[in-house]
């Protein structure tokens, strides 16, 4: 899959349909929680396991994984195992605020389940590969003339967002963006910095039209695809104050956990 383009749109996904929805949003405010599975219900078709996968067993969160035989393993091996195609997760529990996946054997013949259980846990793996590493060293001069270097952001908290303007899914979630960085506005040690392959006056123009509160940067295109080794859009990087890059997800929506939970261990 190396050198694909891939662009996130989950705009066709209804979450009030999802199989186990309610109960298993409600269960991410709970210590614990244990859930009555039905795999052949949620597996009837890939509209039905996606709607349940993409709302219930995010693979970018920390989880305590098992096999199919119900042992503990870690998280690498766990997105191995689904790499292969022949299993799928289910979210089985949630034990003092942590989910558990659990791993079944895939019966149905479903290709397109199979094939998207494997591009979900590869990309997964690229992320965690590059969590705990050094963010390549930078130079970004935003639209507004604003300049960011690795050594001149030293001390703070970067949440770093790659896109582009015909990214359906980039721009649908400035919303979410723009009521992140409102929540931190006090916050003088985080940075929020977008990465995006357009020209500056392509995103000048399109900026008019639309609300974006991050520090913008354009014409990063070698800067993610060749430094970064971003092959999916959006992605949202969350760097620490030493410049190592703590998480990386698909979506401000799954970043929001993350980022709290830093900023919670900083001291402003």
């Amino acid at each position: 899959m190396s050198g694909l383009l891939f662009s996130c749109n989950h705009e066709s996904i209804d979450q009030s349909s999802g199989f186990i929805n309610e109960k298993g949003n409600a269960a991410e405010f709970s210590l614990n929680a244990e859930y009555n599975l039905v795999p052949d219900s949620i597996l009837k078709n890939f509209n039905s396991w996606y709607r349940y996968a993409y709302f219930n067993v995010p693979l970018s969160q920390d989880f305590i994984g098992l096999d199919v035989d119900s042992n503990k393993i870690d998280k690498t091996t766990f997105l191995q195992k689904l790499m292969t195609g022949v299993v799928v997760a289910f979210k089985t529990k949630v034990i003092l605020g942590q989910p558990v996946y659990r791993l079944y054997k895939l019966n149905r013949n479903d290709e397109s389940i199979k094939s998207t259980v494997k591009q979900l846990a590869y990309i997964e793996m690229r992320h965690l590969k590059m969590e705990g590493q050094q963010i390549p060293e930078f130079n970004f001069t935003d639209l507004n003339g604003n300049n960011y270097t690795s050594s001149s952001t030293k001390g703070k908290v970067i949440l770093l967002k790659c896109w582009f303007i015909h990214c359906g899914a980039c721009v649908k979630e400035f919303p979410e963006c723009n009521t992140v960085v409102d929540e931190y506005k006090d916050r003088k040690d985080l940075l929020f910095i977008s990465l995006a392959s357009d020209t500056k006056d392509q995103l000048s123009t399109f900026l008019q039209s639309k609300t974006f509160k991050y520090a913008v940067v354009a014409r990063m295109n070698d800067y993610m695809t060749n430094k970064l080794d971003i092959n999916m859009y959006p992605t949202h990087l969350l760097v620490d104050r030493s410049g190592r890059i703590l998480k990386v997800v698909n979506s401000v929506e799954e970043m929001k956990l993350f980022l709290k939970k830093e900023m919670k261990n900083s001291i402003n």
